[in-house]
């Protein structure tokens, strides 16, 4: 577990890295500024959907039908972006907010946070058409989006601040949902690459030499 820890966090370092260039320009404007916080080493994302309100709107929507997409069709991957992005922005709010005292928050929320940057710097990318960035971004997040779902399975939650309508599983469900539907559309497979292993029963009890 700790090796695993250890490479998730690595690979989110080298997501924070790149992530701080995004820029595009989007008929709605979405601001997303980070706001540190000054008693406590971790980064609140701050929100807010117009720049002269202060309030807190979710207005994410249902993924489109797995139906729908074609792999590597390219043809949900704004929207999906721009939903996977709020979701991420929603998710790391929660876990910043309301959850802070269970243990192991500090190595979940950075890599939550290493998230919600990747969310940004995606959907930054496909409105400048760079899809050879797209495609790259996705590599990782993956993995790092269902370790914090392992993570914060059985976690505590101290209420100080609603962060949308949705509890903190359903958000990572559906933060799971999108990032799924828009690897499919952009043609990043979520499999492994590797062999299934085989029943019990099924095998001897020399396996077999290997094939070159």
């Amino acid at each position: 577990m700790t090796i695993q820890r250890t490479v998730l966090l690595a690979i989110a370092g080298l997501m924070i890295s790149t992530n701080a260039y995004a820029q595009c320009s989007r008929a709605r404007q979405i601001i997303i500024t980070p706001d540190y916080y000054h008693r406590t080493a971790y980064v609140r994302p701050h929100v807010s959907v117009h720049p002269h309100h202060s309030h807190y709107r979710q207005t994410v929507e249902r993924p489109p039908a797995p139906s729908e997409i074609v792999f590597g069709g390219y043809t949900h991957t704004d929207e999906l972006a721009a939903q996977l992005e709020l979701l991420m922005t929603e998710l790391t709010l929660d876990l910043y907010y309301n959850y802070s005292h269970n243990p192991g928050f500090q190595g979940t929320y950075t890599e939550a946070y290493t998230l919600f940057q990747t969310a940004q710097y995606i959907h930054a990318a496909e409105h400048n058409y760079d899809r050879a960035t797209v495609t790259q971004r996705l590599g990782g997040a993956d993995a790092l989006l269902h370790h914090i779902e392992d993570d914060v399975r059985g976690w505590s939650r101290i209420p100080r601040r609603q962060i949308g309508s949705l509890g903190i599983v359903t958000k990572l469900q559906n933060a799971v949902d999108t990032l799924h539907h828009l690897m499919e559309d952009v043609g990043v497979s979520t499999a492994t690459g590797l062999e299934v292993p085989p029943a019990p029963e099924t095998f001897s009890a020399v396996p077999p030499a290997p094939t070159f």
